[in-house]
């Protein structure tokens, strides 16, 4: 398993998926996205993506539906950036 990056102030984890980076992806991809369409664009699993995802629909960051059995996302205008 790789080393993940640290804060060199902080000595903490860098999250390495942001709210910020994940919305603006989905913005770029046309403002909706299935899961695995995020995920592929940042080169991360499918998994880490859609719980990710699950995270920010609680914080009201992004929505979703479901549209022919996939989960389709949308960001909100007041995603975190």
């Amino acid at each position: 398993m790789g080393e993940r990056e640290r804060d060199t102030e902080t000595g903490e984890f860098v999250e390495k998926y942001s709210p910020a980076a994940i919305c603006a992806v989905i913005r770029e991809l046309g403002g909706t996205a299935a899961t695995s369409e995020v995920a592929a664009e940042l080169d991360a699993s499918r998994n880490t993506i859609y719980k990710k995802l699950r995270a920010m629909e609680a914080e009201g960051d992004v929505t979703s539906r479901m549209a022919g059995g996939i989960r389709v996302w949308s960001v909100c205008e007041d995603c975190r950036d």
